[in-house]
């Protein structure tokens, strides 16, 4: 598989990746474990009442945050993937 396709496949899931894991933290906000999703979607957060310290409807803050959130995700999702790449890559090439 050439590395254009590789990519674009890695990034689609990175994409994906960051959804669900948003998705999954941002449910977690109302059960019991609460604390610990609040703690992961903080970054996110903090970014987005820094870049907007007076963020007037709460809708609207809430989109940005979860928006920044998935991109966030989905960057540390894809360097993970392009890590694993890299390492990998050797071997892909002495197997050719």
């Amino acid at each position: 598989m050439n590395w254009k396709r590789r990519m674009r496949k890695d990034l689609l899931f990175a994409l994906f990746g960051g959804l669900a894991a948003t998705g999954i933290y941002w449910g977690l906000l109302y059960t019991t474990l609460h604390g610990f999703a609040a703690g992961m979607l903080g970054p996110a957060a903090f970014f987005v009442v820094r870049h907007d310290p007076h963020c007037a409807p709460p809708l609207r803050c809430g989109l940005e945050e979860l928006t920044v959130n998935i991109v966030l995700y989905a960057f540390w999702i894809l360097l993970a993937l392009i890590a694993i790449d890299v390492v990998l890559l050797p071997k892909r090439r002495r197997a050719h």
